[in-house]
C-alpha cells in the first residue's frame, strides 16, 4: 500500500523514478561499477534542471579546498611513480570524479521541497526493488536454481550500499510519521546485510547503529569527541601497525585467538606490509595506483597472498600519496565531523550523519579501494541524500533554526 500511495502523481514522473530506482537497485546487486555512471547523470540533471550555469556559485568552499588539495598531492605524486601510465589513468578518473561530487553536492545545497519529495519517494522505491533483488538472488545462490547462480561473494558490495543509504532512508520514513514502517526497515535492513555475507558490513552496520542512537543521546560531545578521535587514530595509522600491532605475536596469544580470524587477520598482515612500504618512500610515496605493483614478493607470510590494494584507505593514502596524502585523508574525516557539529543542530539528522559517516568510513578503511570510483561515487550520493533529509527537517522545524548552515562564501 505504501508503495502505490508513494507513486501518485505525473505519469512520466513516476516512470522517470521508477526506472532510475530500479537501475540504482540493479547497480547495487548486479553491477557497483554503474556507480560510476549515476554520479555524473544525477549531477547533470541536478544542474540543468536548477540551470546552474546561470547561477552556480561556490557554495561549499571548504570541500573545494579539500579536492584541490587531493589533487594537487595526487599530481605531485605522479611525478614520483613508478608506473606513470596507472598513475595518470586514476589521477584523471579521480579528478572527474571529484568535479562531478563537487557540482553534485552544491547543487543538492540549492533542493526545492518538491525535489525533497521526489528524493523520499526515490529512497523507498530503491529499497524495495534493492531488498527484492538480494532476496532473489539470495535464494537463486543458495538453492542452485538455474543459470543465474553467482558466487556469493558478488554480493557483498551490496552491504555497502544498504549500510551507506540505510540510516537516511530509515529516519526520511520516520518523519514521514511512519515509525512502524521506519522500524521495521532498519531491522530488515540488517537481516539484508547479514543475508551479503559480507562481515565488515555486518560489523559496520553493528557499529555504527550503536553510534546513532549515542549521537542521538548526545550530539555535541560525540560529534566533537569522534573528530579528534578519528584525525588522530588516522593520523598515527602507519606507526600503529608497522610498530605497536604485531599480528604474527597476536596470533600465538589465545586470548585474541577467537577475534582474529583468517579474514582479519589477513588485513593485518597486510597493514602491517603497507606501514613499512610508507616508510620506504614518506614523502611523495609510491604514485596514485600502485599499490599492487610495488610487492618483493608473491605472499606477505605463508598461506597469505598479497593483495591489490592495503584494504584500509588511510594506509592507501600514507603509501600512494606519502606523508602529506595521509595527514589530508585524516583532516578530511575530521573536517566531516566538525561540518556535522558547526552546522547542523537536529538531534536525529546529527544521528543520521555520524552513522553514515562511520560506516563509510569503515568500510573505506577495512575493505574497499580508495580511489575506486564506484566506492566515492556511491558515498557522494548517500551524502546528497543525508543533506537532502536535513533540509527537510530545516522545513518541518521552522522555529529551529541553524540546523543546515551554508559554509561562508570567501570574499
Amino acid at each position: 500500500m505504501e508503495f502505490f500511495i508513494l507513486i501518485k502523481g505525473e505519469s512520466y514522473e513516476n516512470i522517470g523514478f521508477l526506472l532510475f530506482s530500479l537501475v540504482f537497485a540493479v547497480a547495487g546487486v548486479y553491477s557497483t561499477k554503474l556507480f560510476s555512471v549515476l554520479l555524473p547523470f544525477l549531477t547533470c540533471t541536478f544542474f540543468i534542471t536548477q540551470k546552474g550555469w546561470q547561477n552556480f556559485k561556490f557554495d561549499l568552499p571548504y570541500l573545494a579546498i579539500f579536492f584541490v588539495l587531493f589533487l594537487g598531492i595526487s599530481a605531485l605524486s605522479v611525478l614520483s611513480a613508478s608506473h606513470e601510465k596507472v598513475a595518470l589513468r586514476s589521477f584523471y578518473s579521480l579528478s572527474m570524479t571529484l568535479v562531478f561530487s563537487y557540482i553534485f553536492l552544491v547543487s543538492i545545497l540549492k533542493a526545492k521541497p518538491d525535489v525533497i519529495l521526489l528524493v523520499y519517494k526515490t529512497l523507498i522505491t530503491i529499497g524495495l526493488f534493492l531488498a527484492s533483488l538480494l532476496v532473489y538472488q539470495s535464494i537463486v545462490d543458495t538453492f542452485h536454481l538455474g543459470f543465474l547462480e553467482r558466487p556469493s561473494h558478488l554480493l557483498k558490495p551490496t552491504g555497502s550500499v544498504l549500510g551507506l543509504l540505510g540510516f537516511v532512508t530509515c529516519a526520511f520514513v520516520w518523519t514521514k510519521d511512519r515509525k512502524v514502517i521506519a522500524l521495521f526497515s532498519f531491522i530488515l535492513m540488517g537481516l539484508l546485510i547479514k543475508m551479503t555475507i559480507c562481515q565488515t558490513a555486518i560489523y559496520a552496520f553493528i557499529l555504527s547503529s550503536i553510534f546513532f542512537f549515542i549521537s542521538y543521546l548526545a550530539p555535541f560531545w560525540v560529534t566533537r569527541i569522534s573528530m579528534v578521535s578519528s584525525f588522530v587514530l588516522l593520523l598515527l595509522n602507519p606507526v600503529l601497525y608497522a610498530y605497536i600491532i604485531r599480528p604474527m605475536e597476536l596470533i600465538n596469544m589465545s586470548y585474541y585467538s577467537w577475534f582474529l580470524n583468517n579474514s582479519f587477520f589477513h588485513r593485518l598482515l597486510i597493514w602491517e606490509y603497507f606501514s613499512h612500504k610508507f616508510f620506504e618512500k614518506p614523502l611523495l610515496g609510491w604514485g596514485l595506483g600502485s599499490s599492487r605493483y610495488i610487492y618483493d614478493k608473491p605472499k606477505v607470510v605463508g598461506g597469505f597472498s598479497n593483495v591489490i590494494h592495503p584494504h584500509k584507505g588511510v594506509l592507501q593514502a600514507y603509501v600512494e600519496l606519502g606523508l602529506f596524502g595521509g595527514i589530508l585523508f585524516s583532516l578530511f574525516v575530521a573536517f566531516l565531523f566538525w561540518v556535522v557539529e558547526k552546522y547542523v543542530k537536529d538531534r536525529l539528522s546529527v544521528a543520521v550523519c555520524n552513522a553514515t559517516i562511520l560506516f563509510g568510513l569503515l568500510l573505506a578503511d577495512t575493505t574497499h579501494n580508495l580511489w575506486r570510483n564506484y566506492y566515492l561515487s556511491l558515498c557522494v550520493i548517500a551524502a546528497g541524500m543525508v543533506i537532502l533529509f536535513i533540509k527537510d527537517r530545516e522545513g518541518l522545524q521552522p522555529a529551529a533554526t541553524g540546523h543546515l548552515k551554508q559554509a561562508p562564501i570567501p570574499a
